[in-house]
């Protein structure tokens, strides 16, 4: 099985959302705080400014990626978003089961 993270157009995002409303809550600082609306425009100005296109949701994504041994060649920023990588099917279903 294949498994593929979702990523944002960056563009799209900003045509198709309002400054400040839809922002606030979308985005998160890597320990986990939210981001201020300002703080995540100036995020997508700064993605934008470094050439990238779509950016990742996740934070498993990147270039080079953690999934690099199960297939994964990296998050492609320029258009592409994640290539996916393999899985067992014994890894997926025990993350589908409910918890007891």
């Amino acid at each position: 099985m294949r498994r593929f993270s979702m990523s944002m157009n960056i563009d799209g995002f900003i045509r198709n959302n309002r400054y400040p409303r839809d922002y606030q809550g979308v985005f998160q600082h890597g320990d986990g705080r939210a981001m201020e609306p300002a703080e995540a425009r100036t995020y997508l100005a700064l993605e934008k400014a470094k050439g990238r296109n779509v950016i990742p949701f996740s934070a498993e994504c990147g270039n080079p990626c953690q999934h690099a041994g199960n297939g994964c060649t990296g998050f492609d920023y320029a258009e592409g978003g994640c290539p996916g990588h393999y899985t067992d099917a014994s890894s997926v279903a025990s993350k589908e089961e409910p918890a007891d």
